[in-house]
C-alpha cells in the first residue's frame, strides 16, 4: 500500500498544531533512542565523578598550602589537554570509533582516581601528584567530552539537539545537586580526609563504563579519512575562520560566563573559609545549591521545542552569570550565597546548553567533533583567569577575586555581541 501524498492541508494542519504544542516532551530524547538514554546516564554517572573530584582536588590543595593561587595553579594543570590538544579532541572524535575510544578513556580516568585514593590514604600525597594527577584528568576529559556530545545526533538527530542537551544539562545538574554536598559532608565526618571523594568517584565511573558497554557500536566514522590528524586538525581552524564565523564568534562568546565567570569555582574554598568562616559543608553545599537552578533551567530548555530566542538568551545569561559572581564577592551571608548560587547555576546551564547545542546545529557533520573541542578551549582560559583571580585574592581580598572573574564575563559577553550582531538572530 502506498503512502497518502502530504497535502496543502495536511500541512497547514501539521503547522496549526505545532503553533499549539508550544512545549515538547522533556524526555524526548531518552524515549527515542535506547542509545541515548545509556549515554545520558553515564552523563550522569561522569557529572557526579567530576563534581567529586573537583571538590576534593581544590580542599585538598587548601589544606596543602592555604593559598588561592595554588587552587588555581593545579586547576591550570588540568585545563593544560584542553588548550594543548584544542582541536584534536575533536579530530579523535571525528577519526575513531566513539564507543571503543569512550571506553578507552574511561579505564584511564577510573585508573587516575584509584591512584590518587592510594596516595592519600597511605598518606604519602605531595603537591605535585595533584598537578599530574589533575592533567591526566584534563587529558581523559579532552577527548571524553567532543566524543560525548558529537555521538548525540547521531542517535536522536538534530532537531532534538536542544533537548538532548538539555538532558544532559539536567543530568550534570542532579549529580552537581548530589555530589558536592555528599562529598562535603563525606570529607568533613572524615575529619577532613578527602580520600572517601575518590572512592566515591572511582565507584562512579564503574558505572559510566557499564553504560558505554550498553551502546551500540553505532559511532564509527562516517568517511574514510585521508589526511593526516595534522591537516584535519588544520582544516577544523580554517573551516571557523572563513566558512563558519559564527562558530568562531560563539567559540569567544564561551570565554565569558564558561572562562572567567566559571573560575571563582576555585576560588570558592577560599570564600567559605575567610568570608563565611565555615567549613566543608557550606563549601559542598554552595556547588550543590546552584544544581537547583541548573535543574530548572535545563528543565524548561528541555521541554521548549524549536527554541527561537536563542541568542537573546545567550545575552542575557551572560550579563546574569556576571553580575551574580560580583555580588557573591560581596556577601557574608551564607542564605544570600546559596540564593545567588542559584542564579548563576540556572545561567551556567542554560548558556552551556544553548551553545554546544547551537554550535551542533549549525556545523558540517564532517566537522562537528572539532567545533565542538573548541568550546572546551574555555576550560584551559577558565584556568588561566583562576590564576590571576587567586593571585588578586591572596593579595587583596576575596572580594576582589570575585569581581574579577564576574567583570571579565560581563565585558566579553557585551564586545562579542556588538562585534557580531547576528548572534541576536540566532
Amino acid at each position: 500500500m502506498k503512502n497518502k501524498p502530504v497535502t496543502t492541508n495536511n500541512r497547514k494542519a501539521d503547522k496549526i498544531i505545532q503553533s499549539k504544542s508550544r512545549f515538547s516532551n522533556p524526555l524526548t530524547s531518552i524515549n527515542l533512542s535506547s542509545d541515548f538514554k545509556y549515554l545520558w546516564l553515564g552523563q550522569g554517572g561522569q557529572g557526579f565523578a567530576m563534581w567529586s573530584e573537583m571538590i576534593a582536588r581544590n580542599w585538598l590543595t587548601y589544606q596543602i598550602t592555604g593559598s588561592a593561587l595554588a587552587i588555581g595553579i593545579v586547576n591550570l594543570f588540568r585545563a593544560i589537554p584542553f588548550v594543548s590538544l584544542g582541536l584534536f579532541g575533536g579530530v579523535i572524535a571525528d577519526r575513531f570509533p566513539k564507543r571503543k575510544t569512550l571506553m578507552i578513556i574511561q579505564f584511564w580516568s577510573l585508573s587516575i582516581y584509584i591512584v590518587m585514593l592510594i596516595l592519600i590514604s597511605t598518606g604519602i600525597i605531595e603537591l605535585w601528584h595533584i598537578y599530574i594527577t589533575a592533567f591526566c584528568l584534563g587529558l581523559g576529559m579532552a577527548i571524553n567530552q567532543p566524543l560525548r556530545t558529537s555521538f548525540i545526533p547521531q542517535m536522536v538527530g538534530k532537531e532534538h539537539m536542544l533537548n538532548a542537551m538539555s538532558l544532559n544539562s539536567m543530568a550534570m545538574g542532579v549529580t552537581r545537586l548530589i555530589g558536592p554536598a555528599m562529598v562535603g559532608y563525606v570529607i568533613a565526618i572524615s575529619n577532613d580526609n578527602v580520600a572517601p571523594a575518590y572512592l566515591l568517584s572511582a565507584i562512579a565511573y564503574l558505572f559510566v563504563i557499564f553504560t558505554t558497554i550498553k551502546i551500540n557500536d553505532a559511532g564509527n566514522p562516517t568517511q574514510i579519512h585521508k589526511n593526516s590528524p595534522l591537516n584535519d586538525f588544520t582544516d577544523g581552524i580554517k573551516y571557523m575562520f572563513s566558512e563558519n564565523r559564527t562558530v568562531l564568534w560563539l567559540v569567544i562568546l564561551a570565554l565569558g560566563p564558561l572562562a572567567f565567570g566559571f573560575s571563582y569555582i576555585s576560588l570558592l574554598p577560599v570564600y567559605v573559609n575567610v568570608k563565611l568562616n565555615l567549613g566543608a559543608e557550606a563549601f559542598g553545599g554552595i556547588q550543590s545549591i546552584s544544581s537547583i537552578g541548573a535543574l530548572i533551567s535545563a528543565s524548561l530548555l528541555a521541554s521548549s521545542g524549536n527554541l527561537k530566542i536563542k541568542g537573546k538568551l545567550l545575552f542575557g545569561t551572560t550579563l546574569l552569570y556576571g553580575a551574580g559572581v560580583i555580588i557573591m564577592g560581596y556577601s557574608s551571608i551564607l542564605l544570600i550565597s546559596f540564593i545567588i548560587a542559584i542564579f548563576i547555576g540556572a545561567s551556567q546551564s542554560v548558556f552551556r546548553t544553548l551553545i554546544s547545542s547551537t554550535i551542533v546545529d549549525i556545523t558540517d557533520e564532517k566537522y562537528r567533533g572539532r567545533m565542538i573541542s573548541m568550546t572546551m578551549l574555555d576550560m584551559g582560559m577558565a584556568s588561566i583567569a583562576s590564576i590571576v583571580a587567586g593571585r588578586i585574592t591572596d593579595v587583596l581580598d576575596i572580594t576582589y577575586g570575585m569581581l574579577f572573574c564576574g567583570v571579565l564575563c560581563i565585558i566579553i559577553g557585551l564586545l562579542t555581541f556588538i562585534s557580531h550582531k547576528k548572534l541576536f538572530k540566532i
